[in-house]
């Protein structure tokens, strides 16, 4: 982390002084290093009761000579040094921070840790589907076989966190002050106000975001230095297991290239408005130009059926088609009428393809 411009930073925003950029890259570090927020805490809390006092005429002195002599950077944008004496407010404030960044220091050496949040976990079994809300307000529709860990709470002041592990639709409430994170083993999906779909289930050999509408990143390692930005009806599919949410996080100094091919694409369009990656969210079953072998796979999910192949050759067949039936066997009928492939049942109930 690097410590002297994640303190300037903080000090010019307790003084009032952040621009944009500044307030964007501010945000960026307390996401990535949790116990920043520890340390912002306490700043602002020492602000405010240092604030309500005089401070000793010399110690002003030194340290408006200080800050009269110096600048602040952020990224490469020179941030010219400028009068901030103007109110006795404002010298309060930015003389309290600089007394503070002592403290702060320690803390960091120290790594006081943030108390976690009690999580909160959804499931959804194999030929389920469900809906709900998140305490901040965003809505979640999280498809067969999933499961969504999220805090019953979420803090102020500090990015909303879920971890996914299978497939859901997110409609996120917007909270510039809490961006939104999404985790799985493949990638995080940094996002503040949106609707994108996730698919990231175990077993499967890709992961897929797809954007509906807004604008999101896509973080491909650890350290944050591999974003794939998205922008509405795009989709972007990784190999699973990129990496996995319970591994520590990569030196942040890593410039290591990953070792895999990443692929952004356009939605699928079936027909008319129905886009594939997300007609599950309206209850459809929707492919196009998919595999046999995928088709069962969907099936299998959405069933919650066990579907196998007699004939292997039969797994290379292509499909496209739309669904909404609760019955498998209307599906199966109707892809089998095309005179490609027939089916069987066995006695306990599996499917085989022939």
């Amino acid at each position: 982390m690097d410590k002297e411009k994640f303190y300037n930073l903080l000090a010019r925003e307790i003084a009032n002084e952040l621009t944009s950029a500044e307030a964007e890259k501010l945000q960026q570090l307390l996401q990535e290093y949790p116990d920043a927020f520890y340390i912002r805490e306490v700043f602002t809390r020492q602000w405010k009761e240092a604030a309500q006092k005089e401070l000793p005429h010399n110690m002003l002195e030194k340290h408006q000579k200080r800050l009269q002599a110096a600048s602040f950077t952020v990224e490469d944008e020179a941030v010219p040094a400028r009068q901030v004496f103007r109110l006795w407010p404002r010298i309060t404030a930015v003389a309290a921070s600089i007394v503070l960044i002592v403290f702060a220091g320690w803390k960091i050496q120290h790594r006081v840790p943030a108390k976690p949040l009690p999580l909160a976990q959804k499931v959804t079994l194999k030929g389920t589907r469900s809906q709900m809300l998140l305490p901040d307000g965003s809505r979640v529709w999280l498809n067969s076989g999933s499961r969504l860990e999220y805090p019953k709470t979420f803090a102020a002041g500090q990015p909303r966190i879920v971890q996914l592990e299978g497939e859901a639709f997110f409609q996120v409430a917007t909270d510039a002050n809490r961006p939104f994170r999404v985790q799985t083993k493949s990638f995080t999906i940094l996002v503040l106000g949106t609707s994108f779909n996730v698919r990231a289930y175990p077993g499967e050999s890709s992961a897929v975001t797809s954007l509906v509408e807004g604008s999101v990143e896509v973080q491909l390692d650890k350290a944050g230095k591999q974003k794939v930005a998205l922008h509405p009806n795009e989709k972007l599919t990784v190999p699973a297991n990129l990496f996995d949410i319970e591994d520590e996080p990569v030196s942040k100094t890593d410039t290591r290239k990953l070792p895999a091919t990443v692929y952004k694409q356009q939605l699928t369009h079936v027909r008319d408005s129905i886009v594939s990656e997300t007609a599950w969210v309206k209850n459809k079953l929707a492919f196009k130009h998919l595999q046999l072998e995928k088709v069962t796979a969907l099936l299998e999910q959405w069933y919650g059926a066990e579907i196998g192949f007699h004939n292997q050759q039969k797994r290379s067949l292509y499909f496209t088609g739309v669904f909404e039936t609760d019955r498998l066997d209307d599906v199966l009928a109707a892809l089998a009428s095309t005179s490609s492939f027939t089916y069987i049942k066995d006695a306990s109930g599996k499917i085989w393809i022939e």
